[in-house]
């Protein structure tokens, strides 16, 4: 750009500049919507409003959470991606919209890496494999056993096809090069029952939902899917310590923004959440989901995402699971 040229436009520039920082200074200006893409009651719903309340106090407006279920988190996230550049509507994102269903999905309505800003990881809960005290089976290798002699005849429940807890059980499999029918039902309580009611053999599970079936001893905890072991089951060994070197799964969860908003706001959401990460309250209660002090910014969080597109897209492809919308 030549000096005249440079001259002609540097007011132009200079006003967007100032009115884009002066929007950034006075945010928020209206109450915040956080989106849940699931239904009201599970993990997500739970975080949502956690952070909700303690982001309205940091930031003097109101947050509300805004439930927005359906197509496997589908809807809710694509509503948040389509808010480009809105700082006043936020999604508590996981790991199912944001690294899953873009290789599951044949027309995914909003791209993952390009449509968001990622602001904090609050949180990262393994599953846990379970089966029925009255199934016998109490670990891995014998769960192998069993499955080696029924020749793809045994059935494991899912929450759902296309579930972090149904992705889990299928890279099991496939690093086992063992074979299973798979039950899909609609959310992971159901699945408990299942395994309980020895209808299905065993299923990949959140914490929150068997921790009282196992403490009862109606459960039998064979393993949990991150790469240490959990706090609260201290006895449990991982599934890379039970023959599959390297193998973690685990379900994430994180506020986002959509795309394009003002640097200022999304440096003022990280410097907030992660104050509420960090904070006591907030690290017991992800601490009740199995999950450790995980809390990350905006770097790391991309990168989480992006590398687990990657490790979900590989499984997927490999094992030929598709879901039309």
């Amino acid at each position: 750009m030549d000096r005249r040229k440079f001259l002609m436009t540097a007011p132009a520039l200079a006003a967007t500049w100032t009115s884009g920082q002066a929007a950034a200074l006075v945010w928020p200006q209206q109450p915040i919507r956080l989106v849940n893409p699931y239904p009201p009651g599970g993990i997500v719903d739970i975080l949502a409003r956690a952070v909700a309340a303690d982001l309205g106090k940091a930031v003097g407006q109101p947050v509300v959470v805004d439930n927005k279920p359906g197509a496997g988190g589908n809807i809710g996230t694509a509503f948040v991606a389509k808010a480009a550049g809105d700082a006043h509507t936020l999604l508590l994102g996981a790991s199912g919209p944001l690294a899953i269903n873009g290789s599951l999905y044949k027309n995914l309505p909003f791209d993952p890496l390009k449509d968001f800003t990622p602001i904090s990881l609050l949180a990262a809960t393994p599953l846990v494999l379970v089966t029925s005290r009255k199934s016998g089976i109490t670990s891995v290798s014998d769960l192998m056993k069993h499955l080696k002699g029924k020749d793809g005849a045994a059935f494991y429940g899912s929450a759902g096809a296309g579930t972090p807890q149904h992705l889990a059980t299928e890279l099991f499999l496939q690093r086992a090069r063992l074979s299973c029918a798979h039950v899909a039902y609609k959310g992971g309580a159901p699945a408990v029952f299942s395994v309980l009611a020895s209808e299905v053999l065993f299923a990949f599970e959140n914490l929150a939902l068997v921790s009282a079936h196992i403490e009862s001893g109606a459960m039998n905890a064979l393993a949990v899917t991150s790469a240490k072991r959990v706090a609260l089951l201290p006895g449990v060994p991982t599934v890379a310590e039970s023959g599959l070197p390297g193998f973690e799964a685990r379900g994430w969860y994180g506020l986002l923004a959509p795309a394009g908003i003002a640097t200022a706001v999304s440096e003022r959401l990280t410097l907030e959440t992660l104050k509420i990460a960090r904070a006591p309250h907030f690290q017991k209660l992800v601490a009740s989901f199995g999950s450790e002090n995980v809390a990350q910014g905006p770097g790391e969080f991309g990168r989480i995402i992006a590398a687990d597109s990657g490790k979900w897209r590989s499984i997927i492809a490999a094992g030929n699971i598709q879901l039309d919308m």
